[in-house]
């Protein structure tokens, strides 16, 4: 059995709010580490799905689209190279709509 960092969400912990299906790189920061860019494949106000980069379950980590400010975040489950992050602050829906307009999927 893989060790808990590694599990798919719970069902409890699924996501919440609608999301857009998306496309794009976002740069990511963990607490003392270098910002690495990862594939963000789903956004909503609340969190997203990211791919391309290995995190470790509720850690801290900072989530950067383009030059909009830095977005506190916690890493809700990893699976290999794919995480789920939860704001800690939902994103205000213009936001949300500024960066998903960019790079949704069509």
């Amino acid at each position: 059995m893989p060790p808990p960092a590694f599990l798919p969400p719970l069902d409890h912990q699924r996501r919440e709010g609608e999301r857009a299906r998306v496309m794009m790189v976002a740069s990511i920061r963990e607490r003392s580490a270098t910002a690495h860019d990862a594939v963000i494949n789903d956004l909503s106000r609340q969190g997203c799905q990211v791919s391309n980069i290995f995190l470790r379950t509720g850690k801290p980590v900072w989530v950067r689209f383009g030059h909009l400010a830095p977005i506190e975040a916690t890493v809700m489950w990893a699976r290999g190279d794919q995480s789920g992050i939860r704001f800690n602050q939902p994103l205000h829906p213009a936001v949300l709509d500024h960066v998903a307009a960019a790079a949704r999927v069509r």
